[in-house]
């Protein structure tokens, strides 16, 4: 099953038959047979015919709807699952202090010690490496021992946000000075790099929603990141270890190996988007994403309950199920840390 991503500006996408097919004008771009589909995102001005939506709502397809920059806009999906029992386990154990923080922990902790493999990984690959990087692994194995000495989640997400400051004075240092990348700002991002990592978080919170609705999750009430309106805070828990290894490095990669290049990008008058990255940039980075999503990594579960290799798609989904048993049986949660 794989997902279809729809950005040219204008398109309508139309039902023929069992099949999706994408129309700008009076031209056909391409189709696609519906049961290959997992789900559809369009990114700007793309239209729908009504019998398309009919029949994505019959065949469970969901549509995410992005703004021409990245930014996410609003979801089309059919009946939600009807899973009450595990909703009510959830509700519960966000109201358990206890549990709420072990679970909050788990995530930081798993976030920083990705962080940690990210600038270990990239400093070994380099003939020479800035000494800042080295400074942000040595600060992040202090945050990552103080994540269990937290005992409430707001002293825990003042440590997150401190180690994720040392990462990412640690990750400047990866980029040639052309990225013009010197700290993490969004809302709006500034500089390129910062376009790349907001629309990859934005991809990645898609990717992550389709999992934890599959498992039967309300994702809106989370753990470490609190309740807030329309903001899918389960979601946001569960990206925090997968953002370094699926986003970040993939920045890293695409910034360095030319499949992006400065060239893509150009400054703009609109001051809620300064900098746009090019349709053409847009797509090397979706198919760049779609490739990461489908390397293979060992996960505990991952053949038959034992060791072994899957996407980093169903990495996501398994983590998602591993903490529905944590919340049905009040074990702990374990996040997937690579070495």
């Amino acid at each position: 099953m794989a997902t279809l991503y729809v950005l040219e500006q204008g398109a309508e996408i139309r039902c023929d038959g069992e099949r999706l097919a994408i129309w700008q004008t009076d031209q056909e771009l391409g189709n696609v047979p519906m049961a290959k589909l997992e789900d559809i995102v369009v990114m700007g001005n793309v239209g729908f015919s009504t019998p398309a939506i009919k029949r994505l709502l019959d065949q469970q397809i969901e549509v995410t709807f992005l703004t021409t920059q990245g930014r996410y806009h609003g979801r089309l999906i059919g009946e939600v699952t009807a899973h009450v029992a595990l909703r009510r386990a959830q509700y519960r154990r966000a109201d358990d202090e206890a549990w709420a923080l072990a679970m909050a922990q788990a995530c930081v902790s798993g976030k920083l010690r990705n962080c940690r493999a990210v600038l270990q990984r990239f400093a070994r690959n380099r003939q020479s490496v800035d000494a800042n990087v080295q400074e942000s692994i040595a600060a992040l194995e202090h945050f990552i021992e103080r994540v269990d000495r937290t005992t409430k989640i707001s002293s825990l997400v003042g440590v997150e946000g401190s180690g994720s400051a040392a990462y990412f004075g640690g990750l400047r240092s990866l980029f040639d000075q052309e990225w013009m990348f010197n700290n993490r700002n969004r809302r709006p991002p500034t500089d390129p790099v910062n376009v790349l990592l907001s629309l990859g978080y934005t991809l990645l919170v898609h990717k992550t929603l389709g999992a934890v609705q599959a498992v039967g999750f309300d994702p809106y009430q989370g753990f470490l990141h609190q309740l807030d309106y329309n903001r899918p805070s389960l979601v946001l828990d569960l990206i925090e270890e997968f953002r370094p290894i699926l986003v970040d490095a993939l920045v890293i990669r695409c910034c360095s190996d030319g499949r992006l290049s400065a060239s893509d990008f150009s400054p703009s008058d609109d001051p809620k988007h300064p900098i746009l990255l090019s349709s053409e940039g847009k797509k090397r980075f979706v198919t760049a994403f779609e490739e990461r999503m489908r390397t293979e990594v060992t996960h505990p579960d991952g053949a038959d309950g034992r060791p072994g290799k899957v996407s980093y798609w169903r990495c996501i989904e398994l983590q998602a199920r591993q903490l529905a048993r944590a919340i049905q049986t009040g074990n702990g949660y374990q996040a997937w840390t690579t070495r």
